[in-house]
């Protein structure tokens, strides 16, 4: 009874040590008395104990630091410089067994190569073109690491400072600059406020001129009528007046002639003197047997 239980602990022992597991971001390179044979994806297998191991791998996306370092620019000025490379392993077989501590490699080579590139920059190049940099480490960095199963993905230079007296001398000019855009749009404020009162002033001037055209219009337009008027009442009035003088004519002529008819009838030779009275009520009665 008791062989069985020790059978039993020392078989439980053995599939604990047997057993191992792969996670869903790792691979696992699998090694026969140190020699590698196969890689093993994630999931649970067996090995044997004491004979067979495995290198477990993690190929997820990673972040490797570079640590500061001062750099001579081509204008010989020191700058500190670090940043920050994104890698991933591709291969891990090369990974693990073509390089000693992969990582540790990515780095240095990082290191060289922004002494490299930053060296045949001059410092407003180096403050102004970041994006440049780290567009030249990543293809620099890519192409090197591809022997060792490393695919870098993004580079990034998180510091790059020049020395402090020299950082206060652009820290003075960039002053000075704020200060010189400061005052320019103040004079283009300046300027654009007087052309805008010219202008005003000039649409100001123009609408009054109008003003006053019109109204001289208007005037000239109402002293025409006006005169229109006048012409159009002394001519009426010449009219009427007319018409008085040919009706004044035509009834003195009408009076003549009925004298004459009254001079017919009482003969030739007998001369009647008649009173006004007479002569009108005469003319009345002849005039109503027309």
């Amino acid at each position: 009874m008791d062989i069985l239980i020790w059978l039993l602990v020392i078989l439980a022992i053995i599939i604990t040590m047997s057993v191992r597991k792969i996670n869903q971001w790792q691979v696992g390179l699998r090694e026969f008395l140190g020699r590698y044979t196969d890689t093993v994806g994630p999931g649970i297998f067996f090995l044997i104990p004491g004979i067979q191991s495995v290198r477990k791998v993690d190929i997820r996306e990673q972040v490797v630091t570079v640590p500061e370092q001062q750099i001579i620019t081509k204008d010989n000025v020191g700058m500190a410089v670090d940043g920050v490379i994104y890698v991933q392993i591709t291969d891990a077989y090369q990974a693990i067994y073509d390089i000693n501590n992969v990582f540790m490699a990515v780095v240095n080579l990082a290191q060289t190569n922004l002494r490299s590139v930053l060296g045949t920059m001059s410092l407003d190049d180096t403050l102004s073109n970041r994006e440049v940099i780290n567009g030249k480490l990543l293809e620099s960095l890519d192409r090197e690491t591809g022997k060792w199963g490393i695919k870098v993905l993004r580079v990034e230079i998180k510091r790059l400072d020049p020395p402090d007296d020299i950082q206060n001398a652009m820290s003075k000019q960039m002053k000075a600059e704020r200060e010189k855009r400061a005052q320019i749009l103040e004079a283009e404020g300046y300027k654009s406020a007087l052309v805008t009162k010219s202008e005003g002033d000039k649409q100001s001037a123009i609408l009054q001129a109008e003003g006053r055209k019109q109204s001289e219009i208007l005037s000239a337009e109402g002293e025409a009528q006006a005169q229109i008027a006048i012409a159009e009442a002394k001519a009426r009035v010449i009219e009427l007046e007319s018409n008085a003088a040919v009706a004044y004519f035509k009834g003195a002529a009408v009076t003549k002639e009925q004298l004459k008819v009254i001079e017919n009838a009482l003969g030739q030779n007998t001369k009647y003197i008649l009173d006004s009275d007479i002569l009108a009520g005469v003319s009345k009665i002849f005039g109503g047997t027309k």
